[in-house]
């Protein structure tokens, strides 16, 4: 059965402890033939790394370390950079 994402993604800005900064995408998730109540938000790293969230602005990367979401964005249409549309200049 085929997925569908039904909003837009939003870009979340997240800290470890040690200070490194990542950018996940948070996407809302259901199957055609959901009612909306099964739907539930899939969240990953810009290469595709699942990222669980652990309730208020928490995440969790596979490897353990806990982020806290420090700032966040809905993309807009076209956007096909993640760090364009969290607004964070390139290196």
């Amino acid at each position: 059965m085929q997925t569908i994402y039904t909003k837009r993604p939003t870009v979340l800005i997240a800290v470890s402890p040690d200070g490194t900064t990542f950018v996940i995408e948070r996407r809302c998730r259901s199957l055609p033939c959901d009612d909306g109540e099964q739907a539930f938000f899939y969240c990953c790293l810009q290469d595709g790394s699942a990222v669980s969230w652990m309730g208020e602005n928490y995440y969790q990367l596979a490897d353990g370390t806990t982020l806290l979401a420090v700032a966040c964005r809905l993309t807009t249409p076209g956007d096909s950079n993640l760090e364009r549309a969290a607004g964070i200049e390139p290196a």
